[in-house]
């Protein structure tokens, strides 16, 4: 009988172990999900996706002008050059600010010496502080439509100001600056590495109004370079991390073709055009009724700086604030120049677009792609024509809109992706009708003839 019992306390004791075991690893058990094949696509590592920005990295001008007298010239943003112009502002210290008379206001016929720069959308005028020397106490001023570094005549305390002008309120405010004239000269020769003459245009007058909104645009052709960049994929592990709480409960579906969506039943993030585009969105969330303690531009600096980063050369382009929601849009910038088209036919293939509500991010969208570091050698150059050849050619070939729609002008990137190689072709737009158009002058496409140049693609 001793034996019997031995026997039974053995199994016992054998029993309470193996449901000890058993209970830890049903309590430690994660289910291992299928990673998707992602053929030979190559990824970035999680930790190398992007870069943290201060915000006035992001502050970027639209146009840089160089202004002598009544000649002026368009500053090519050209690599970094327009970056190191701000930069410099920065070493700019202000002393007290003060309400100039609309002398001053932008016009075609005001001539001065010295350097415009023009933003996308005003600046506020707390912003200043980042961009300049100046304290926050002397800022008088509510919103800065454009920044000019102008040679000052008799009457004023130091040879070199700075005017902040604010179309809105129609107000332009002066700062001395302890700048000489021979220190803006050799400022202004060293960002000049190329430059357009340029004539001043009011496309959409003003009534009744001094400040005028004056743009620069080219009297001759412009020479610019097509660039061309290997791309790389970015997967979406890392975004799983950083935009759910947990990612252990976020669970993957499939939908048409090869987009995709991950959630955790009050967060969503879609990958879509075939994983090219990020879109997140929290329906959770309604509109909120906090009163934001931050500028939008700010918190999608925070947010984006917090969820893995920048990836190439995004700006602030626009930007609105009130009503139920906050927007904030950052357009990809390639040496210098933005991007406004792509063969995709959506704006989220080079953009970054950031929703507020309250104090709540609810939408962010960005492109999954990132650029090499450097472009191919490949030394192609497309010749544009002048302004008023532009101007002809919507009169009598384009149907889209009529010319006296036309607001503003500029000329920038369209780019074409295909699998790993996009290319990036100087075109003109014009902003009419609430949106950037693509005026194509030529019979044939540089993108076309890179693409057809032996280049390997996947």
């Amino acid at each position: 009988m001793p034996f019997i019992e031995n026997v039974k306390t053995f199994v016992l004791w054998a029993m309470i172990l193996t449901s000890v075991v058993l209970t830890y690893l049903v309590s430690t058990y994660q289910p291992a999900y299928n990673v998707l094949d992602q053929g030979d696509n190559s990824y970035i590592e999680i930790e190398d996706i992007g870069e943290t920005k201060s915000f006035t990295d992001l502050l970027y001008p639209s146009q840089v002008i160089s202004h002598s007298g009544s000649d002026r010239s368009w500053v090519h943003p050209a690599g970094d050059n327009y970056l190191e112009i701000m930069e410099t502002l920065q070493e700019f210290e202000l002393e007290e600010m003060e309400l100039t008379g609309s002398h001053h206001a932008p016009g075609v016929n005001r001539s001065f010496n010295g350097m415009e720069l023009i933003f996308d959308e005003p600046l506020e005028g707390d912003w200043l502080e980042y961009l300049v020397g100046i304290d926050e106490d002397m800022i008088l001023i509510d919103r800065v439509d454009r920044i000019i570094v102008t040679e000052t005549s008799g009457g004023t305390p130091s040879d070199v100001a700075i005017r902040f002008v604010d179309m809105e309120a129609e107000e332009v405010y002066q700062s001395p600056t302890s700048v000489t004239v021979s220190d803006l000269e050799s400022f202004s020769q060293g960002i000049a590495l190329e430059e357009t003459e340029v004539e001043p245009r009011v496309l959409n007058e003003r009534d009744d109004s001094s400040f005028q909104p004056v743009r620069y645009l080219p009297v001759e052709p412009v020479m610019e370079r097509v660039f061309t960049y290997e791309t790389t994929h970015i997967a979406p592990d890392g975004f799983i991390h950083t935009l759910f709480t947990d990612p252990d409960y976020v669970r993957q579906y499939f939908q048409e073709g090869e987009d995709s969506s991950y959630t955790d039943g009050t967060r969503m993030m879609d990958m879509t055009n075939r994983g090219a585009v990020l879109e997140y969105v929290r329906p959770d969330l309604t509109a909120g009724s906090q009163v934001p303690t931050q500028s939008i531009v700010r918190a999608s600096q925070e947010f984006i700086n917090g969820h893995f980063g920048w990836t190439d050369d995004f700006y602030a382009t626009s930007w609105s604030e009130g009503g139920s929601n906050d927007r904030a849009s950052f357009t990809m910038h390639v040496q210098g120049m933005p991007v406004f088209d792509s063969n995709a036919g959506s704006a989220s293939h080079y953009t970054i677009d950031i929703t507020r509500s309250g104090n709540e991010i609810i939408e962010y969208s960005r492109p999954m792609f990132q650029l090499e570091e450097r472009p191919f050698e490949i030394d192609t150059n497309v010749e544009l024509p002048p302004y008023s050849e532009v101007e002809t050619y919507i009169e009598e070939e384009m149907s889209t809109f009529p010319v006296e729609t036309v607001e503003d002008a500029r000329v920038a990137y369209s780019m074409s992706r295909q699998n790993s190689i996009a290319v990036f072709e100087p075109v003109w737009f014009v902003y009419a009708r609430g949106q950037w158009h693509e005026v194509d002058m030529n019979s044939e496409s540089v993108t076309e003839e890179v693409l057809e140049d032996g280049l390997e693609q996947d």
